[in-house]
């Protein structure tokens, strides 16, 4: 799979709109405040990175996060329109690196790294059936 190597500094800036679906609700108590969940920030960054991946895809090939690591330093209210940067920092045969920043204005919002596989679809089929 060296045919991902030439992935390697490959990004992609684009804007995070905040809305209601993404608010942090694990504390009843808190959730009046309407704060960003830091799990639907890592769901934004992990939705692009499949899609930027998939375009150099085959139609029998799809790839899967194995690996995720988050640091949100800041809190954002919904409705507050934030910027991120995802580039592909690392690629060691089928596995992709990103690296994500997540921004208000020049502030830091969050950080996140992720690793996808890329995989076959029979595979994934396969282990699903065998586990089902």
């Amino acid at each position: 799979m060296e045919r991902f190597e030439s992935l390697l500094g490959l990004n992609k800036s684009f804007e995070i709109a905040t809305d209601e679906s993404m608010v942090w609700d694990e504390d009843n108590e808190l959730s009046y405040l309407h704060l960003v969940s830091t799990s639907s920030l890592f769901k934004e960054i992990s939705a692009t990175s499949f899609e930027l991946l998939n375009n150099y895809l085959t139609e029998d090939e799809t790839s899967v996060v194995t690996k995720v690591e988050i640091e949100h330093m800041a809190p954002v209210v919904v409705g507050e329109r934030l910027v991120a940067g995802l580039r592909i920092t690392d690629v060691s045969k089928n596995h992709v690196t990103f690296k994500a920043l997540i921004l208000r204005e020049s502030q830091k919002i969050a950080e996140i790294n992720l690793t996808r596989v890329v995989v076959s679809k029979n595979y994934l089929r396969r282990k699903a059936f065998e586990h089902s």
